[in-house]
């Protein structure tokens, strides 16, 4: 039978292997997702930046949205016509004090083909989301190869 000094030798040159754990394998993981997600939104954001058509929306109410941690915060809903057809959208941003005033005028950009399809034209509503998304999820893709081969020389 070995002893505990022939099994785990105390010399300064060996060192007990490193193990990463799951925060490693859960890193890539989101970063990738992460990834896709704001590469999709920036897309979406981009297609209808550049195939979407203008029309003029009117605002016709401020949906309230309450949340136990920011309070109640307000969209606006848009109206808007197209080829006789009404439609309504409601903004995705939300914020107190409302960004905008019931009949208040904005540019929207539609889908042609599915007119129902809206976003507001406005660096707020095309380009936020991408802004941040993109920068974090090259950090997360860097960072999730950058960590382990860190770890590895220790």
């Amino acid at each position: 039978m070995q002893s505990a000094d022939q099994v785990f030798p105390t010399g300064n040159n060996i060192r007990p292997p490193r193990k990463l754990g799951c925060a490693f394998i859960l890193l890539p993981i989101s970063a990738v997702i992460l990834s896709i997600l704001s590469i999709w939104y920036a897309y979406t954001s981009w297609n209808f930046y550049t195939k979407g058509v203008e029309v003029q929306g009117t605002v016709v109410r401020l949906e309230a949205h309450s949340s136990s941690d920011s309070g109640t915060t307000y969209s606006p809903v848009f109206s808007y016509t197209v080829n006789g057809q009404e439609y309504e959208y409601e903004s995705v941003n939300s914020s107190d004090p409302p960004t905008h005033e019931v009949g208040e005028v904005s540019t929207l950009l539609y889908d042609p083909n599915n007119p129902a399809k809206a976003r507001e034209k406005s660096f707020w509503e095309l380009w936020l989301l991408p802004c941040i998304l993109c920068p974090i999820s090259i950090l997360m893709v860097v960072l999730s190869a950058a960590i382990p081969m860190f770890v590895r020389r220790m």
